[in-house]
C-alpha cells in the first residue's frame, strides 16, 4: 500500500481509477467544496498503466490518496488473470466477479478508520446498459443496507453519476477543460 496524504480532513472516499467516471467524480467533489480521499486498487488488472496514470492525475491535483494492493485474488476475467472474457451472455464480457463488492469493502474499512461517512463509486448509466450487475441501483441499495450494520457508524455509498450516459460524462469533462489525454480506461473503447 502506498500513501500520499495531506493533514486536511477528508469528507468523501472516492474509488478512483483515472477513467472518465472517477475523474468526473473527483472534479465534482472539488467543485462542491469537498475534500476527497481517493483509493486506487491494484487487483492485478491487466491494464497496469491505469494505476500509474491515476496516481499522476491525483498528484497533479494535490489530492490525498492511497493505493491498496490485492495479491493472490486469482480471478480470471477480461480484465484480470488470463484475460478470458465472459461469454455467457449473463453479464458483460469484461465483468470481474466480485470486483465492486471487494472494492467497496476496502473503501468501507478505510472510510471507517478515517471517520468518513460517504463513499463515491463511479457507476453510470452505461454500466446498466452494458450489464455490469455490481453497478446497478439495486446492488448499491443492498450494499448500503449492509453498510448500515457493518461498523459503529453508518457509511453510505453514493453513485453520483448513476443516471449519466458515458457521452454526457465526457461532455461534462470537456466543459471542465479535461481532455481525453487526461483520462485512462482499462476497458479500451467501452
Amino acid at each position: 500500500m502506498t500513501d500520499k496524504s495531506n493533514d486536511s480532513k477528508s469528507d468523501v472516499v472516492i474509488l478512483f481509477s483515472g477513467g472518465a467516471d472517477s475523474v468526473l467524480m473527483l472534479e465534482l467533489a472539488i467543485e462542491f467544496g469537498m475534500n476527497p480521499y481517493c483509493i486506487l486498487i491494484d487487483y492485478s488488472q491487466l491494464h497496469r498503466e491505469e494505476l500509474e496514470f491515476a496516481c499522476k492525475y491525483l498528484i497533479s491535483r494535490n489530492v490525498d490518496h492511497q493505493t491498496v494492493e490485492i495479491n493472490g485474488l486469482g480471478i480470471n476475467s477480461g480484465l484480470t488473470g488470463n484475460g478470458q472474457k465472459n461469454e455467457s451472455g449473463d453479464v458483460h464480457e469484461m465483468h470481474v466477479p466480485g470486483r465492486n463488492s471487494i472494492f467497496l469493502s476496502i473503501a468501507y474499512g478505510i472510510a471507517e478508520s478515517k471517520n468518513i461517512s460517504t463513499i463515491w463509486i463511479g457507476c453510470d448509466w452505461s454500466d446498466l446498459i452494458n450489464n455490469f450487475p455490481d453497478c446497478k441501483q439495486i446492488y448499491l441499495e443492498k450494499m448500503n443496507e449492509a453498510f448500515k450494520y457493518a461498523g459503529p457508524n453508518p457509511i453510505k455509498i453514493e453513485a453520483p453519476l448513476i443516471g449519466l450516459t458515458k457521452e454526457n460524462v465526457l461532455k461534462m469533462l470537456k466543459q471542465m477543460g479535461i481532455s481525453d489525454k487526461d483520462l485512462f480506461s482499462g476497458y479500451g473503447d467501452l
